[in-house]
């Protein structure tokens, strides 16, 4: 049983949330490797004082040599979370500034963890996401840069409407990152968020309260099924059920599992061993939600609504097809837009007026 009980409270410290986590029987079960025992500690009774600049010196060598990727951005980041400040760029003014012995000991077990190919947005407990910060707790998945992309199509679209208010359903909310930064940015969204793991609803639920967008964002535990409906377990918001295979929406989202069964193994271990793999997950041909999905929108969605979608670089083609082949969805693909290495990445589907 994985330990939902640190999700719920929040309430223990950044070091005690790794190691919880990393002692759950539920947790260890995606973890195929064992971590590293911990190092001889470098700076203790050190003859002078240890600065910031020399930490970074040191682990950033101590990572690259040790095949860490982004070796610096990494200390960087640690060391950014140990004084206190979000801007790595600050790092830069107080590089001859020194550690303490308490900074010094928890830094070494942080940079212990990513040596143990934790992700960085693990071991310091949060990201940033567009233009909102979110907790991150392993193994739920960590939002990616390229997926900010997606939301800012979203906004243009909706910039586009003069409607007064939209009603989007996000599918697979993980963090919660989409659905919030989306509510953050307009006022006139409201979002439904669904995950089909409780722990993603309950750290969506506290994101979302972190941002004060109780009022725009309802979360449920909820699952989209092979046949394309939506089965509800939990409403987190009211005592009665919410039934979203009969409300239409303006837009549906997501980011859904998509990489196909037999390229999991080639991920880097920072995925393979710490994110929850049914959230990465799509099948022999990486389509296992994505069918469903897009049957699922065809009745979901309002005449002149649009389907946003994360897929494979390999999917867009099937999109096509499909709704070319089954005109009586009433879906017409409207554009594939590229990420940030030029890959085919998001799809755009409107259903038909």
């Amino acid at each position: 049983m994985w330990c939902r009980n640190v999700l719920r409270t929040h309430v223990i410290s950044n070091k005690q949330a790794i190691f919880s986590c990393l002692q759950c029987s539920r947790y260890n079960s995606l973890n195929s490797v064992t971590l590293k025992r911990p190092a001889r500690r470098l700076f203790v009774s050190s003859a002078r004082e240890c600065t910031i600049g020399d930490v970074i010196e040191h682990w950033s060598r101590r990572f690259e040599s040790e095949g860490i990727p982004e070796p610096v951005e990494s200390i960087e980041h640690i060391v950014a979370h140990i004084i206190g400040t979000k801007k790595i760029i600050d790092i830069l003014n107080v590089r001859n500034d020194p550690l303490d012995a308490s900074q010094i000991e928890k830094l070494e077990s942080l940079c212990e963890c990513r040596l143990s190919r934790m992700p960085v947005q693990y071991i310091i407990g949060e990201w940033d996401f567009r233009d909102i910060t979110v907790k991150l707790v392993p193994p739920i998945f960590i939002p990616r840069p390229e997926t900010e992309i997606l939301v800012d199509f979203v906004l243009k679209r909706l910039g586009s409407s003069q409607a007064d208010s939209c009603e989007i359903l996000e599918i697979g909310c993980g963090s919660g990152a989409i659905s919030l930064a989306l509510a953050h940015s307009c006022k006139k969204i409201k979002c439904t968020a669904i995950d089909s793991s409780p722990h993603a609803c309950d750290l969506t639920m506290i994101n979302r309260e972190k941002l004060e967008l109780t009022k725009q964002v309802t979360v449920l535990h909820a699952t989209l099924k092979p046949d394309a409906s939506i089965e509800v377990s939990e409403n987190f918001n009211s005592p009665d059920n919410a039934d979203l295979d009969s409300k239409l929406f303006d837009f549906v989202i997501s980011n859904p599992p998509y990489v196909p069964t037999k390229k999991i193994p080639e991920l880097q271990p920072e995925i393979r061993i710490y994110e929850d793999l049914r959230a990465l997950d799509g099948g022999d041909d990486g389509l296992k939600v994505i069918k469903p999905l897009l049957k699922y929108a065809a009745k979901a969605l309002k005449p002149g609504g649009y389907l946003f979608v994360e897929v494979d670089p390999t999917h867009p083609e099937y999109v096509q097809f499909f709704t070319n082949k089954y005109p009586d969805f009433k879906l017409r693909h409207e554009h594939t837009y590229k990420d940030f290495c030029n890959n085919d990445r998001f799809v755009e589907v409107m259903k038909v007026i």
